[in-house]
Formats: C-alpha cells, sequence, structure tokens
C-alpha cells in the first residue's frame, strides 16, 4: 500500500470532461460518467474509449461499468481505500504500463476510493480529474466571480495591476465595452475554455479543481453583466 501511495506521487494529469451523477433511485450507489479518452483493461475486460458509467456497489464490493460495449463489466473491488490520500473527489485512476492502461481505482465524492487492480512496479499512475457537474451548486454568480476571477479581474471588474504586471499585458477590464460587448456564447466559450493566456476556469481546492458547471457560467456572466459601464 505505501508504494502505491509514493507511485501516485508522480501523476499524469488528464484534463476530461467528467460528469457526476446522482445516487440511484433505488440507493444502491454512487455513479460516475467520465468520457475515458483510451483504451483501457477492467478486471479481465479490455474496452475501447468512450463514455462509460462507473457504479460503486458496495454491498457486493463490485464495481459495474457499462458504456459502448454490451452489457455490463463486473469489477470486484479489492479494498477500501481512505486514510488522508488527496483522491477525495470524483476521480478514475488507472495503471500505466508502457502505454497500456488497467482501471485502478475509483474515487466517489465523500465516500472513501475503491481499489480494483494492483500492478507490479514499473508503471505510472494517471489521474482524470473530474470536471463536476453542479461544482458550486449553491453558490452566486458574485460568489462564484469573487473565488475564481476577481484575483486578476479585480472585485468589480476594474482590473488589478498586479494581474497586468505578473501577464505583462493588461487584463481584459470586465466592465469595458470591449468585454460587454461580446454575446454571452462568446463569454461562455472563454470561462470555459480559456483563451490566450487564460486558462479554463475552475474552482476547488488546491488538490482538485473542477471546472464550472454550465449553470455556474451563466450565473458568472450574469453578474459580469452587472459591471457594464453607464
Amino acid at each position: 500500500m505505501q508504494a502505491l501511495q509514493n507511485t501516485a506521487r508522480n501523476l499524469i494529469t488528464i484534463s476530461v470532461l467528467f460528469l457526476l451523477a446522482v445516487a440511484s433511485a433505488h440507493g444502491q450507489g454512487t455513479s460516475l460518467r467520465a468520457a475515458v479518452p483510451f483504451a483501457f483493461q477492467a478486471g479481465t475486460k479490455p474496452l475501447p474509449a468512450g463514455t462509460y458509467e462507473f457504479k460503486l456497489d458496495l454491498e457486493h464490493r463490485y464495481i459495474v461499468i457499462s458504456g459502448p460495449t454490451p452489457g455490463n463489466t463486473m469489477v470486484r473491488i479489492l479494498t477500501l481505500l481512505g486514510g488522508g490520500s488527496s483522491f477525495t473527489d470524483a476521480s478514475l485512476v488507472f495503471d500505466n504500463f508502457e502505454g497500456s492502461h488497467a482501471l485502478a481505482e475509483v474515487w466517489v465524492p465523500g465516500q472513501e476510493g475503491a481499489l480494483v487492480k494492483v500492478t507490479p512496479k514499473g508503471h505510472t499512475h494517471e489521474r482524470m480529474i473530474a470536471v463536476v457537474s453542479g461544482a458550486a451548486p449553491n453558490q452566486s454568480g458574485k460568489q462564484i466571480f469573487e473565488r475564481t476571477c476577481a484575483r486578476c479581474h479585480g472585485p468589480q471588474g476594474q482590473g488589478n495591476p498586479a494581474a497586468d504586471k505578473f501577464f505583462k499585458t493588461p487584463v481584459p477590464r470586465l466592465d469595458s465595452a470591449y468585454v460587454q460587448g461580446k454575446s454571452d456564447a462568446e463569454l461562455k466559450e472563454i470561462i470555459s475554455h480559456g483563451k490566450g493566456m487564460m486558462d479554463p476556469v475552475r474552482i476547488g481546492q488546491a488538490q482538485v479543481q473542477h471546472l464550472l458547471d454550465a449553470g455556474s457560467v451563466d450565473a458568472v456572466i450574469g453578474y459580469v453583466r452587472t459591471f457594464l459601464q453607464h
């Protein structure tokens, strides 16, 4: 186990689209829906790249995987993981051995992780960080802006000289005609995917950063519109 924890420090982080599904109506577990960009081994079964749902069936100690291939894939949980790991939000961890991927761990917010494979030495861990739908569901556009945007754009969108100095160029003023003249669709594209030196807007803690869900993006845009100069 210690070897696994040491190996986990050398993660290759993959940016993927990742949606968190709610617990099933029958209360049989929590599921994650993920677009996996590579073929991978799940237990003894090879699966192609594609969009999959990973469901934790803790009662029977299985991961149930459904996706583009017919039927479900059942992968036995070897043990539950916890004890202070940084993998505390929605994540999948794959073992990469010479370009071949195998599902190793599944982590669900608010629960322990599930270990499904132990790979011998000579591999790396690749972690898919969740981009969670509803990453800030209880926060207003103003609250999200203050946590994500104000540092560079200023609390009222009027800029931050320290950010201008850091980037060696003026950061766009959000109260300007240039920014306010953009459509909501253009602003959504910039917030969601970034532009130039600006990365996509993320929210969360140091270890796990989530892209904003669509509702949060709309809320931020609505708040930015209040900066319009009169």
